[in-house]
């Protein structure tokens, strides 16, 4: 057996508990009952096509258009493709760019080049410095926001609506963790709430296979035929039967059990969280954020005992640990949850240094694409003072850029990567 599938089937035997992506959590049994390598098609006669549909596809698209009241498209390639397709459409108009965003839309900037202007640090939005860069671009121009974003944490988009109807921009929202919203009490899909497009993974938070995500549309933008062919040009010209069928299955849940069922799951984490006497951000209900600054011994400490319970979570770094919540955890399941927070110590936090963000000022000294084009080299971290990134370097944060290709690395930069164990960094070749 191939060291990838004996991985997978050794993973499934070890009887971990599944607290990551994708939302089904490999529990979730209409996915486990009806999903198989028999259903495995292509586009044969009656199958439909994904980019041009006319018939079952069509029907799916226009099944999830009225679950979430928005021109629905759907993608067996995940938000990836989603963002693509967006930008191929506005592709001739100039972005402002939350900084936080993920690194498919840089990609994708690259490859159309986007000309865009990327604010903001990581930690606070200022609203008036959104409104001046998106009316020195002029009417028509985009912004591009991140909501919520991988902990669960949510911005002001009818903030963002009020800025884009008194700049006459479009609003563009990456939701690829918010496919749930809507189905929550307290928590609004961000195109109900003024978002003109919008993509969202149903696989990161819905039971859906990985590759399951549909981009929404407000009406009057682009024809449905123009939108497909934009989605056919960056898509798999061979998408997935299954990954389209689970997002088939995936809406028959939302219609008839969503709504009960995440406000059980927001009941269960509040109840949880209750119990102990440690912190955790505030976030929507399928994120569990647990502050390691504020645990005997932090991350470390944490990760081990993790390790112990046979607990997977979504991701952690230097100070968070991200679990993800689902409808479909057994009793069981949050049993062992709470069995190892039983065992982190609690602690008043006493690190003071100061976040990346809050010492840092970015700087761009080539564009995207030319940075993407250049020729670049690697060299030495404690030599690449003033230098200029030419990278895909993630920051705390799965798929979130700590500097985008064409920014000044800095004697901050230097400092931060260093602890991070960073020896050696990509940058341009100087002429």
């Amino acid at each position: 057996m191939n060291s990838l599938s004996r991985f997978l089937r050794n993973f499934e035997n070890d009887n971990f508990l599944r607290l990551f992506m994708p939302g089904h959590q490999g529990k979730c049994s209409f996915l486990n009952n009806n999903i198989s390598v028999k259903l495995d098609l292509t586009e044969i006669n009656g199958a439909d096509n994904l980019y041009a549909p006319e018939g079952i596809i069509k029907n799916l698209e226009e099944k999830i258009s009225s679950l979430f009241s928005f021109n629905c498209f759907v993608s067996a390639s995940g938000s990836t493709l989603c963002i693509q397709t967006i930008l191929w459409l506005l592709k001739n108009r100039n972005f402002v760019v939350l900084r936080g965003a993920h690194f498919s839309f840089f990609n994708a900037a690259a490859i159309l080049s986007i000309s865009f202007k990327l604010i903001g640090n990581f930690k606070d939005v200022n609203f008036l410095e959104v409104k001046k860069a998106l009316l020195a671009f002029g009417k028509g121009s985009v912004l591009f926001v991140t909501s919520p974003n991988y902990y669960g944490e949510s911005l002001n988009i009818k903030k963002f609506r009020e800025i884009c109807n008194e700049t006459g921009a479009i609003l563009v929202v990456d939701a690829a963790h918010g496919a749930h919203f809507g189905f929550l009490k307290n928590f609004k899909h961000p195109i109900s709430l003024g978002a003109d497009f919008c993509c969202s993974s149903f696989h990161k938070t819905l039971p859906a296979l990985t590759g399951a995500a549909i981009l929404l549309m407000k009406d009057g933008f682009f024809k449905r035929s123009e939108v497909k062919h934009a989605m056919a040009l960056f898509g798999s010209s061979s998408p997935s039967y299954l990954i389209m069928d689970s997002i088939g299955l995936c809406a028959d849940w939302l219609e008839k059990y969503a709504a009960q069922s995440f406000f059980k799951l927001e009941q269960r984490k509040e109840k949880l969280i209750k119990k102990f006497n440690l912190v955790f951000k505030k976030t929507d209900p399928s994120k569990l954020v647990l502050d390691c600054f504020f645990v005997c011994g932090g991350v470390f400490s944490v990760v081990e005992t993790l390790k112990k319970h046979k607990i997977v979570p979504e991701f952690y770094n230097f100070r968070f640990v991200v679990f993800v919540l689902t409808p479909f955890l057994e009793e069981e399941d949050w049993k062992r949850l709470e069995f190892f927070l039983k065992e982190l110590k609690p602690q008043k936090n006493k690190l003071k240094e100061k976040q990346f963000y809050e010492c840092f000022n970015f700087k761009r000294a080539v564009s995207l694409k030319d940075a993407v084009s250049l020729k670049s080299e690697e060299i030495e971290i404690k030599k690449a003072n003033s230098r200029v990134f030419a990278d895909l370097l993630f920051w705390e944060i799965p798929g979130v850029l700590l500097l985008t290709y064409g920014e000044i690395i800095t004697k901050e930069v230097i400092t931060y990567f260093k602890k991070k164990g960073v020896k050696k960094i990509k940058v341009l070749t100087e002429n």
